[in-house]
């Protein structure tokens, strides 16, 4: 018996003091908007990272062996005052590591309390603030999507591409809209569009009227929104097309899903925005994969909550085998050049070579490669409604 107990301590000493493990359990958090704001698009996500976490688990070859990976699902609301709560829950799973949060206020709590405190690395499929990566001063935060800079800076490029001379804009009165709403109008500075109005959503505000008609007096070729369809998009496209006032809107990424196709698709045709994405090999494998497991490809962020799974699985795997750094270090060195491509549905592949000490370059579903910050260079798809639906047009 003795003997048992010192093999288990042996096989979980490379987690140095992060949290006490029970045997052949390895707990990570799944730690997402489930209810709020984002909510509609938070069951995919999940499910994305859990396939990835299953690909392990039938592996047989992750670590020892005999080891299995536990997903603990946690509600952060998408709401800062559910900061305590989330810690507190994190620190009594003994969480090693996290995949999330989605929603930048949460994130920022999550990274500068427990996560800091513990030592424990998260990577977040979605949130997007330049913020994160400032505040991030033990290397803890990773994100398979890309800072809104970007975002703000490829929509705007977009527009100026498409010809479109004056708009109007909204956004949510968050850091997530004000982010994106101020890198796109730097973008469109330097060039010939002008921006007739910029409206801030309070959210869940109840009567959109009043900003509805300033967006209107201004008016413009289109309009953009940058929000969320749940939370105050889709009583802001059905007040402005009551209105009369525009025809074309240009979305944010977390405007584009199937919500907004089903409810307002055959009523903006032309209306366009970006997703984070790809359609190169990669992506299109991953879709024939997640389609198998009825999982929504329409989603935004499925293909990088699995890519964060499958670079937390392979990292635990590097820091086993190779390497005596600590998991952040093994985050980036599985994640980045050079070392054998890894793409979706190659889990085991990457598991294996990492046994045998090999490097490994995990490119996955949406082409993986960390800055020096732990922020993805990223590629975004621009989609535009064409007959009702969502089409992707090209690659960005």
């Amino acid at each position: 018996m003795r003997k048992k107990i010192l093999s288990f301590l042996f096989l979980f000493c490379f987690m140095g003091n992060q949290t006490e493990i029970q045997a052949n359990e390895i707990t990570i958090g799944i730690t997402l908007g489930f209810t709020g704001p984002i909510e509609s698009i938070v069951p995919s996500m999940a499910s994305s990272a859990e396939l990835a976490i299953s690909e392990a688990n039938s592996s047989k070859i992750f670590l020892s062996g005999e080891e299995k990976i536990k997903s603990i699902k946690i509600d952060t609301m998408c709401d800062k005052s559910q900061i305590k709560s989330v810690n507190k829950t994190i620190n009594e799973n003994n969480i090693i590591a996290i995949i999330g949060a989605a929603c930048p206020g949460i994130s920022e709590g999550i990274l500068l309390g427990t996560a800091n405190k513990k030592n424990i690395p998260m990577i977040s499929p979605s949130a997007t603030t330049p913020l994160l990566s400032m505040l991030d001063e033990k290397n803890l935060f990773f994100r398979t999507t890309t800072p809104s800079n970007r975002d703000g800076e490829v929509l705007a490029k977009i527009v100026k591409d498409r010809g479109i001379k004056r708009i109007a804009v909204s956004f949510q009165d968050t850091n997530y809209g004000k982010e994106l709403e101020r890198n796109f109008k730097k973008t469109l500075n330097d060039s010939n569009v002008e921006i007739t109005v910029s409206v801030p959503i309070k959210t869940n505000k109840t009567d959109l009227s009043n900003e509805v008609s300033v967006l209107a007096a201004a008016g413009g070729d289109a309009v953009a929104i940058f929000t969320e369809i749940e939370q105050d998009g889709e009583k802001l496209i059905k007040s402005i097309l009551d209105s009369g006032a525009f025809e074309k809107f240009i979305l944010s990424d977390r405007m584009i899903n199937e919500s907004t196709e089903k409810e307002f698709g055959k009523l903006i045709n032309n209306s366009f925005g970006i997703i984070s994405g790809s359609n190169s090999k990669n992506i299109n494998t991953f879709y024939k994969i997640v389609k198998k497991s009825n999982i929504d490809t329409s989603v935004p962020f499925i293909g990088e909550t699995y890519d964060a799974a499958a670079i937390l699985i392979l990292a635990l795997q590097e820091k086993k085998f190779k390497s005596d750094n600590n998991l952040s270090k093994s985050i980036m060195l599985v994640s980045n050049s050079p070392g054998t491509k890894i793409y979706p549905g190659e889990i085991t592949k990457g598991l294996k070579l990492l046994k045998k000490g090999k490097k490994i370059d995990y490119e996955g579903a949406t082409n993986v490669e960390f800055d020096v910050n732990g922020d993805a260079f990223g590629t975004f798809l621009e989609k535009e409604i064409i007959k009702g639906k969502f089409k992707i047009r090209q690659q960005r």
